[in-house]
């Protein structure tokens, strides 16, 4: 799997859990399933949006230093 397919699939997912979530506050209306995804993607996207572009999306994890003893 590339890394863009990677990134789409976090992104699903992400998606996924919030319309979930979004969809048990409502108590678990039948029938509004592509809504609840729909605004899920939309509030993923303007979290994402609003993240600084100069700050990596993952973190690197700088070597560990050696204890002093």
């Amino acid at each position: 799997m590339s890394l863009a397919n990677n990134v789409i699939a976090g992104r699903d997912q992400l998606v996924a859990d919030l319309a979930f979530r979004l969809w048990e506050e409502e108590g678990r209306p039948e029938g509004r399933a592509e809504d609840h995804w729909l605004r899920a993607a939309v509030l993923v996207d303007q979290k994402g949006a609003k993240a600084s572009p100069r700050k990596p999306a993952v973190k690197k994890l700088a070597p560990k230093k050696a204890a002093k003893k």
